[in-house]
Parts: C-alpha cells; structure tokens; sequence
C-alpha cells in the first residue's frame, strides 16, 4: 500500500494535468479529487469531462463519493498485464493457503466438540456452555469467537486471523474480501503481499478475475443469502490430489 493523494479544487485551472495524475499514480495507489458540490454547472460538466478522459487514457479505475457538501472521485491505479500475471501467482498461493487453514480449523472444531456446521444433530446452544466452560480455546496457540454467524480464529503465538464465512454449505474459505485481505496481512507469508492490495480493493478485483477467467477460483453460491463468492477451486489442481469441492 502507498500513501493516498488527495487533490482539492474549486475551479476547473485547479485540475491536474493526466500526466501528473499519472506520475502521482506511480508513487500512490490511490488519489482522490474532492470538491465542493455546491460549485456551478460549468465547473461541474468540465469535471466530468476530466474525470471520463482519465477513465479512457489511463489504467485506473474510478468511484464516486459525497460526504455532506462534499464530494470525490477516489482514482485507483490497476495492475498492467505484466504485473498482474506475477501478482496472480502469488495471490493463487495465498488463496489456496487461506482455503485449506480455514478447514482445518473447522474440523478441529467440528472433532472437539462432535458437531457440524451443516449437518449436526446437536443445536449450538447445546454446546454452548461447554465453549464457554472453554473459554472460546480451540488449542494452546488457537482462540475462537462468533461474530453475525461467522467465526474467526486468532492464533496468540503467531498473531495470524483466519475469520471464516459460515453461509457456503460447507464451502470454508470462501474470499469474504475483508476477511481474506486481513488473512493476508496477518499471515508472515503474505504480509508483504497483503501491501500490494490494502486500500486498493479494485487491484484485488482486478487480480480475483483473472484467476477466475484461468479457473484456478470459482464462484459459489449460499442458498440462504442468495449470494456468490469466489474460493480456491481443487478440481483445478488434480495434480495436488485434490478430487471434490
């Protein structure tokens, strides 16, 4: 991650040049444009021009925001073809690696105390008391807690987070983008990757396509949520020896 560029302009002479704006765009993964939207019309229609020639001439992705009275363009910097082929092999590892400690932490949960996810003849509130006669210790080093359905495992001799979306039927370590971004960043592997897409989801998007256009992830869906998301597909990797989901 690089630092954010913010750029305030009251006039349309206070708009950068593209070729600034691309030279910021080399040492900050993001600039954001604000201004006033009580500003005048003529004001306001050149800066949609500038804004639309951005979007053409240069490799970025662009969203819109307000805030009260004011409001701004967030300019994100993208991968080239280049970068983003070397970023995409470093992110499969990471997403497969995010995939298979997700369900290992599940299992163990699932064999300490008998009890399923998705298929249990035990309620939760059954096992309650003995999580917290447990104290929410999965292991030595492994805590767990329950946050809005989900659960999230926090290691206290690693510092690593592997909070898990509990919706997918069975699927663990499906790419929640929060969830997986702070997984990156907590885990000593990936810390340094993690940089490369802290506050630039639209790169992560940008690098999540390509692996789905290449099938190394693939879209499931939740039948309770009627929501897709993306997780590291195996049938894709038969050469690991991995034969389901």
């Amino acid at each position: 991650m690089r630092e954010l560029k913010q750029i305030y302009c009251n006039k349309t002479s206070d708009l950068p040049t593209i070729k600034v704006i691309k030279e910021e765009l080399e040492n900050n993964d993001r600039i954001r444009i604000d201004y006033n939207s009580k500003f005048k019309f003529r004001f306001l229609k050149n800066l949609k021009k500038y804004i639309e020639n951005i979007n053409q001439n240069l490799n970025v992705e662009i969203h819109k925001g307000e805030f009260k009275d004011l409001k701004f363009y967030n300019i994100y910097s993208l991968f080239s073809d280049i970068e983003i082929e070397k970023s995409s092999r470093e992110l499969e590892k990471a997403i497969k690696s995010y995939r298979l400690t997700s369900e290992k932490l599940i299992t163990e949960f699932e064999e300490k105390y008998e009890y399923s996810f998705i298929d249990s003849k035990k309620t939760f509130l059954e096992i309650r008391k003995v999580l917290e006669l447990d104290e929410n210790k999965l292991s030595k080093n492994w805590r767990y807690n329950f946050h809005g359905g989900d659960i999230c495992f926090s290691n206290s001799k690693t510092g690593q987070v592997v909070d898990i979306n509990l919706k997918f039927d069975g699927y663990y370590g499906v790419l929640d983008l929060w969830f997986f971004q702070y997984y990156m960043e907590t885990t000593k592997e990936f810390k340094s990757l993690s940089h490369k897409y802290k506050d630039n989801t639209p790169k992560l998007v940008q690098t999540l396509n390509l692996l789905k256009e290449k099938g190394k992830v693939k879209s499931i869906k939740s039948e309770l949520f009627d929501s897709d998301k993306l997780i590291w597909n195996k049938k894709a990797h038969n050469n690991d020896g991995y034969n389901k989901y």
